[in-house]
This record gives structure tokens, sequence and C-alpha cells, in this order.
């Protein structure tokens, strides 16, 4: 049975893997190796690192408030189970999943070129998402509702995120990952 103190953990457990991930993995690139793109219609690592840190941050920005409001016990668990929006979202964004979607228009990544602050901007966003996932201790992270950033009429339970976000990020970093690995990709 998933409970709300397992669901953080796991949350936090995940998101510090794709944390030392991220760091180890494109930390060291260069600014012409962040943009560079294989096809026009492919996304260079640094738009596949920027849409994690727009899309996170749109999530962290609309969970903030509801976080800080609320009172808990932090002695507290609850069960919890995903929403069926969270299930479809989690089933969507799993690395798993092949299937290309069209992201919302509201996650894409900046069209100008990536800073080569992206990695650490990645970084910093997930500390204050892991952070505030601490603060969650004790809340029926099932019961208490928000609306997603792509539209106030889609629903979910609060901790749905905390699966489907390590899952998206996973997802997105195995992107960049294998255009790191192409023969093409520059030497610096």
């Amino acid at each position: 049975m998933l409970t709300t103190s397992i669901l953080i953990d796991n949350f936090s457990t995940a998101s510090d893997n794709n944390l030392n991930r991220i760091d180890s993995t494109f930390d060291y690139l260069s600014l012409n190796q962040i943009n560079w793109k294989p096809a026009s219609k492919i996304w260079s690592v640094g738009e596949c690192i920027n849409h994690l840190v727009i899309t996170n941050e749109l999530y962290v920005n609309k969970m903030r408030e509801i976080v800080y409001r609320s009172t808990s016990d932090s002695n507290v668990s609850f069960n919890y189970s995903q929403s069926l929006t969270g299930k479809l979202i989690t089933k969507t964004v799993d690395p798993g999943n092949v299937k290309k979607f069209k992201t919302f228009k509201v996650f894409d990544p900046l069209k100008s070129t990536a800073s080569i602050s992206a990695v650490q901007d990645y970084a910093l966003i997930m500390k204050r998402f892991i952070e505030m996932v601490k603060n969650m201790g004790g809340m029926n992270l099932k019961k208490i509702k928000f609306s997603s950033p792509v539209n106030k009429f889609i629903r979910m339970n609060l901790g749905d995120p905390l699966i489907f976000i390590p899952r998206h990020d996973e997802r997105h970093l195995d992107q960049a990952e294998r255009i790191v690995n192409m023969a093409e990709f520059p030497k610096e």
C-alpha cells in the first residue's frame, strides 16, 4: 500500500537520482554542445533541460501556495492512490512509453539558445521542489486537489506530480542523453 510518507520518500530519492544524473552527464557541456540539434525538429540538450525547468517551476508555483497554507501533522501518513488524471499523465510521460507527444505550449522550451546555466537552473528548481515536498509530510495528498498549470479544469490530487514529475524528468534526461551519445555530437 502506497502511503504519503512513502510517496514523499520515493519522490525525493528519484529527484536526487535525476539531479545526480544531470550533474554528471550534462554539467561539463559547452554552450555549443548544449545548443546542438541533430535536426531542426529535435530538441537540443538545452531545450530538453529548459523544458524540465519550465514544467517543474510551473508545478512548484501551483503547489507551493497550497502546501504552505495547509496545516499538517507530520506524524500522520495517509494511504495514497493517484487520480485518473494523474494516472493518465504518468502513463504518458513514463520513460518506458516510446510514443512521442507534443508538449502543451505552456511547457515549450525557450526557442532561443539555452544558456550554459541550464543544468544549474534545473538543480535550483529541483532543490526548491524537494524542499517543498518535505513540508507535505502529514498532508492528505489524495484528498487535496489542485488544477494543472495547463488548464484550470484539469484537476488532480496534490500527490500526483510526486509520481509523474520524476518520471517525466527521467524521460527527457534519456532524450538528452541520446543526443549526447550521437556520433555527430560536437566534441566541444
